[in-house]
């Protein structure tokens, strides 16, 4: 007995592990009482133990690796809105300029007009295009002030007017010469205005006498009034590159681009339009 107290620590020990192996073989009954029997049942609650480690290891390292493939799938998610986005904000400003370009093309002329093509021989370059020769004159029904029209990404717009015809040949001063004077108007308000080109070396136009109650936005299209006996009304000019606001003077001004590349047209139309001659002799001095 005194053994028993002396050594207690080695008799629980014992008779934990021999309870152990009793709860073992009462749980498997393909346990024996082997060497390998103890050992596996020794070993075999440490086994378990490692084994679900293991198990949650592999778990979390499934769910790093699941989490790093959705932040590359969200990341791929974002460029695909941003690029939507910025598809969106480009068909927004299609639409706006669709829209602008309906208006404008339900801008009917007075009345019909015949129109004769014809093609440029000759742009004077040094003198800025001022001199424009086409390849119409008497012959092809073309007389002094009537219109010239070109297209420019499908839209007709002004070129200028016929200021010289010979037999074959007519001579053609553009819209961007100071020379020249038509009356105009903002395509989405109606002010009326004054245009004429801006300088002998500039390749814009200067519309003057516009109201300051006017709204000069850019891009804002600018047509041919039809006052003046020239030019049919609603024809395109060009569009609002500048305002400039002159304090000291009752009208504001502003600066026009052309919707025609005076650099790059080749082919033009005549409309066959006379201008009412009583109407340009009280006028002449205003186009």
């Amino acid at each position: 007995m005194d053994l028993l107290i002396k050594h207690k620590t080695v008799v629980a020990f014992t008779a934990f592990t021999l309870f152990c192996l009793v709860s073992l073989t009462a749980q498997s009954t393909s346990f024996t009482f082997t060497i390998e029997g103890i050992g596996s049942a020794l070993v075999t609650p440490f086994q378990k133990i490692y084994d679900g480690g293991q198990g949650a290891v592999s778990q979390l390292w499934a769910g790093f690796t699941e989490l790093g493939a959705i932040r590359k799938e969200l990341q791929k998610t974002r460029e695909q809105l941003q690029k939507y986005e910025s598809i969106a904000g480009e068909l927004n400003e299609l639409r706006e300029e669709n829209d602008r370009l309906r208006k404008l093309l339900g801008l009917k002329e007075e009345a019909a007009y015949e129109s004769v093509p014809a093609s440029i021989l000759s742009k004077d370059p040094d003198n800025w295009f001022r001199t424009i020769v086409i390849n119409r004159g008497e012959r092809d029904g073309v007389k002094m002030n009537m219109p010239v029209i070109a297209y420019s990404g499908g839209q007709k717009a002004v070129v200028g007017k016929v200021a010289e015809v010979r037999g074959s040949v007519s001579r053609v001063v553009p819209i961007i010469s100071p020379d020249i004077r038509i009356g105009v108007k903002l395509m989405d308000s109606n002010y009326p205005g004054l245009l004429s080109g801006l300088s002998s070396r500039s390749t814009l136009c200067i519309m003057d006498y516009i109201s300051k109650e006017a709204h000069l936005g850019r891009n804002t299209f600018v047509v041919t009034s039809g006052q003046g006996g020239v030019f049919p009304a609603g024809l395109i000019i060009g569009v609002v590159e500048r305002p400039i606001l002159v304090n000291s003077s009752a009208y504001q001004r502003a600066v026009i681009r052309p919707l025609i590349d005076f650099g790059v047209v080749e082919e033009v139309f005549i409309i066959k339009k006379e201008p009412d001659k009583d109407l340009l002799e009280l006028l002449k001095d205003t186009e």
